[in-house]
């Protein structure tokens, strides 16, 4: 059920409206039941992408909500743990088997695995899995006052189907304000918001990265030995961007979806190519999602590992960009890819003092725009491999690169795509200015009539409707 498809506009307009009917009524049975419309909207958007797999996930929900309540009941510690454990053994098994299964069966497109049994396919099941361990942890370390009690609650959180597929990774904390609000208010400057929030996602993922991809980046990537040099050095720049236009523009959606139900979601996007350091950039990259590692796996192993200082703090950041790269999947690019990070993050660890001396004695509009250059050349780089269909791909790729672009193409390259080229000049542009007076289009957004929302709304719409006669792509993260 993609979210540009007329079957999921229907389904939104049905849910949305009997949601927000039945938790205007402040009555307990109306209450319950808006929560059991949440849930079956949910069940149905999951069964229409993964059939079967829906049953893996509902046991999986049912199996950590009994967890988490054992987990608080229990006086032993030592039994606490081990539950606690069981249900991080039990999630990760869920990522590695139906995530990997056809990397270790050499399946590695939907065509050559749709003769596998239907168990083997359980679409989304990585965040599912992020989401329902991080539960029952958080019970364990006492982050949460008590467990929740309420089944339908709990099957609402890791069922929720805007953050199902690739995320925000939103705590349950946060998540229970919202499901056990009495009443759903949904005021004039969250319609603004999500408004504007959807048609951002729109313009990015349906309009200006699907072209970027379908017309340039996948074309090289798919037969690099038949462009140049020079070719390869701006689609490797282009896939950097495609792939933040693909996935901010599928988080900007259900982030703006979910606000039109009542519920308030995590940023996970902050102009991330404006960061001067790798270290930055996963603060603005992805957030939840590296606010989870850091939580659950960075944190306390450096803590273990403190004796070692910044030894015992590179040792932690190897090991979570290692699971990252393999959570990515299981080909050797995506490890080296996991690598590279790894490894100018560590950079950054032992070079935080030198750095800070040459910002200090570098004026800021010299330093700044080199660190981000620098950054940005850096996610290239390695974002090639991540691209790429195997290591050996991705070392062709650069060694072209490097052996000499061809720029004299240059003028012939703008002639055969002219709107590629347009289009990461304004991404450029963009990047640098948006981010200044974004805080101030929310104001304006928060402010303007419903009637003009929804016309400029349906305008975007439009727009995407009439780019994708041209071809669309699925999201890019659907894969993890």
């Amino acid at each position: 059920m993609e979210f540009n498809s007329s079957v999921f506009i229907v389904f939104w307009l049905i849910l949305s409206v009997s949601y927000v009917v039945f938790g205007s009524i402040k009555t307990t049975g109306f209450q319950i039941f808006r929560k059991l419309i949440l849930l079956s909207a949910s069940l149905i958007f999951i069964w229409n992408i993964t059939s079967y797999g829906l049953l893996i996930l509902l046991f999986g929900g049912v199996f950590d909500f009994y967890l988490g309540i054992s987990v608080h009941h229990l006086q032993k510690e030592s039994y606490k743990k081990w539950l606690m454990r069981i249900s991080v053994l039990w999630n990760v098994s869920l990522i590695l088997f139906f995530n990997h299964i056809n990397d270790w069966f050499s399946l590695n497109d939907l065509e050559s695995s749709v003769h596998l049994p239907f168990i083997f396919r359980v679409v989304g099941v990585s965040f599912f899995a992020f989401r329902s361990m991080s539960y029952v942890m958080d019970v364990y370390y006492e982050n949460l006052d008590k467990p929740e009690k309420n089944i339908l609650n709990y099957l609402n959180y890791v069922l929720f189907f805007p953050l199902y597929l690739s995320g925000p990774i939103q705590e349950y904390e946060s998540f229970q304000k919202n499901i056990n609000t009495g009443i759903i208010s949904i005021n004039h400057k969250q319609i603004g918001r999500a408004t504007l929030l959807i048609s951002l996602g729109i313009i990015k993922k349906y309009i200006l990265g699907n072209y970027l991809a379908l017309n340039f980046v996948n074309r090289v990537f798919e037969s690099s030995d038949f462009f140049s040099s020079l070719e390869l050095f701006i689609a490797s720049i282009a896939q950097t961007f495609t792939l933040y236009l693909d996935f901010s523009g599928y988080t900007d959606i259900v982030i703006g979806l979910a606000l039109l139900l009542g519920f308030e979601l995590s940023e996970n996007f902050n102009f991330p190519f404006l960061a001067q350091n790798v270290t930055e950039y996963w603060k603005r990259w992805h957030i939840t999602l590296s606010q989870w590692f850091n939580k659950y796996v960075y944190f306390p192993m450096s803590y273990y590992l403190r004796r070692w200082k910044k030894w015992g703090t590179s040792i932690s950041v190897f090991v979570v960009f290692l699971i990252s790269g393999f959570w990515h999947g299981t080909q050797p690019n995506y490890w080296i890819w996991g690598i590279m990070h790894a490894i100018c993050m560590v950079w950054d660890v032992f070079t935080s003092n030198m750095r800070s001396k040459w910002k200090k004695h570098t004026p800021h509009w010299i330093y700044k725009p080199i660190s981000i250059l620098l950054t940005f050349g850096f996610l290239t780089y390695s974002g090639i491999f991540f691209k790429a269909k195997s290591i050996e791909h991705g070392q062709s790729i650069v060694l072209k690169i490097i052996d000499g672009i061809e720029w004299e193409l240059f003028e012939d390259w703008l002639d055969l795509y002219p709107w590629v080229a347009i289009i990461l000049l304004v991404l450029i542009i963009v990047q640098f200015t948006f981010s200044g007076i974004y805080k101030s289009i929310v104001k304006i957004y928060e402010q303007t009539p419903i009637l003009f929302l929804s016309i400029q709304l349906i305008i975007v719409v439009f727009i995407a409707y009439q780019f994708d006669k041209m071809g669309s792509l699925p999201f890019y993260y659907l894969q993890f």
